[in-house]
């Protein structure tokens, strides 16, 4: 049940608080000129606090579409847990031009910062590793309290691994500033049942395929896995799948995302943490005659009302460069779920330009996050 309850916690809602208890939270300011600190690192596991300090409402996003804020009034916060490592770019919705970036340490890694170790309180398990990171441009050097490991002196980039075999609390300090200190929790091992579920991309285009794979530890051979499919604001019910994991484990199954998705891989004993699945909205660009297109966004909703952006390739520069705006007028129904949003419209430029459509995540929102198409000739 508490699994249960986490898991719906994780799919985006209107709630204010985000999903999960995350170890430390950092905090945020949203006021009229925009995020205040704009770039935050923490660790895996932790979470950020926005808080709207201004009179006006915001909204934040994560340009992946990972997460995304209800609308806040004045004084009222989001928190979002950031489980894996990586960085992640967010604007205010409601406000484009205001943008600020969250670093995330991954998961059993340290970075040396400059006054600090960031988390500078680490837990694993017996028979793992921590690896550290010289984020600085200065020399640091990773020493153990009871001289157990020694880093060699490292330099700006430079990482060190130790793996812990035994059970324990590890002290350590920095061999060149002895007053930069940290800890490793080490917990034993358990051979009680575990599950994983991974996948080969976290984001997938309308109408594709992505691999889910996991591992089974310590269950039993031939133990049936089910994984299950929580798609967000969907009414079309996506089915589960059941599978058999082989005899090291392992288990795999394919599944087709129709918008943002949360999977669960689930047995009798044990259930994997919950792992989202993003999809970006299939948009085609094509001919009409000579001097006009069409562009046709298929998705399991309706864009109808909604805009992209005509593109054109600039070889002197080597980036796509926005023309103006083509809204899509109307919807057609599909194979259902899906709906393909059309515009037709005059394509007046020189001959022989390459061109595009983009739809960004102002306009795919909720469900999808941005779009490209494919690119046509003038």
């Amino acid at each position: 049940m508490r699994r249960l309850l986490l898991l719906l916690l994780i799919v985006p809602t209107l709630a204010v608080a985000s999903s999960g208890v995350a170890a430390s939270s950092t905090a945020v300011s949203i006021t009229s000129t925009g995020f205040h600190p704009s770039r935050v690192t923490v660790a895996a596991g932790d979470s950020v606090t926005w808080t709207n300090n201004d009179a006006v409402r915001h909204q934040v996003v994560g340009n992946d579409g990972t997460f995304s804020s209800p609308v806040l009034s004045a004084k009222q916060s989001f928190t979002h847990e950031f489980k894996a490592g990586g960085t992640f770019v967010y604007h205010d919705a409601l406000h484009p031009t205001l943008r600020g970036g969250v670093t995330v340490v991954p998961q059993r890694t340290v970075w040396i910062l400059s006054g600090r170790f960031l988390p500078n309180s680490t837990v694993i398990r017996a028979g793992q590793s921590v690896r550290w990171v010289n984020k600085t441009s200065a020399n640091q050097q990773v020493v153990a309290d009871d001289s157990s490991f020694t880093s060699s002196v490292l330099a700006g980039g430079a990482a060190f691994a130790h793996t812990f075999a035994n059970a324990g609390t590890f002290g350590y300090h920095d061999g060149l500033q002895p007053a930069l200190k940290g800890s490793v929790t080490v917990l034993a091992p358990t051979p009680a049942e575990t599950l994983s579920l991974t996948s080969n991309t976290t984001v997938v285009r309308y109408g594709g395929s992505v691999m889910l794979s996991g591992s089974l530890t310590n269950g039993t051979a031939g133990e049936k896995v089910t994984v299950t499919p929580h798609p967000q604001g969907l009414k079309t019910t996506q089915s589960a799948q059941t599978v058999t994991a082989t005899s090291d484990g392992s288990f795999s199954v394919k599944v087709s995302p129709l918008i943002h998705t949360v999977y669960v891989a689930t047995t009798a004993k044990s259930a994997s943490d919950p792992l989202a699945i993003s999809v970006r909205p299939r948009a085609r660009l094509g001919h009409v005659g000579r001097a006009r297109a069409i562009v046709a966004v298929a998705a399991a909703r309706s864009f109808r009302g909604k805009y992209v952006l005509l593109q054109v390739f600039r070889h002197r520069t080597g980036v796509w460069t926005d023309l103006r705006r083509v809204r899509l007028t109307t919807a057609v129904a599909g194979v259902s779920p899906t709906v393909s949003s059309r515009a037709v419209f005059r394509l007046r430029l020189r001959h022989g330009l390459r061109v595009r459509v983009r739809m960004p995540l102002s306009q795919t929102l909720p469900g999808y996050v941005s779009a490209a198409s494919n690119a046509i000739r003038s």
